[in-house]
């Protein structure tokens, strides 16, 4: 899994793994959570993302459960 740190006010770290399509999200004040299925570009765009936290609630938070 490739882990990367995110400059986020409520996101601290980023895991992406490309075999599976799993991420983990790490919050600053949460524990951190899994997601599934979720494609490369969305992953990619959530990276780019301006505001990550907006992204998240928008795109990820609940389209890819585990």
């Amino acid at each position: 899994m490739k882990i990367l740190p995110v400059k986020s006010g409520m996101i601290d770290i980023v895991g992406y793994d490309e075999n599976t399509h799993k991420m983990r999200v790490s919050f600053r004040h949460d524990k951190p959570q899994e997601f599934c299925h979720v494609p490369e570009q969305t992953f990619k765009a959530f990276i780019n993302a301006r505001s990550k936290n907006r992204f998240f609630k928008r795109h990820i938070q609940n389209a890819f459960p585990c």
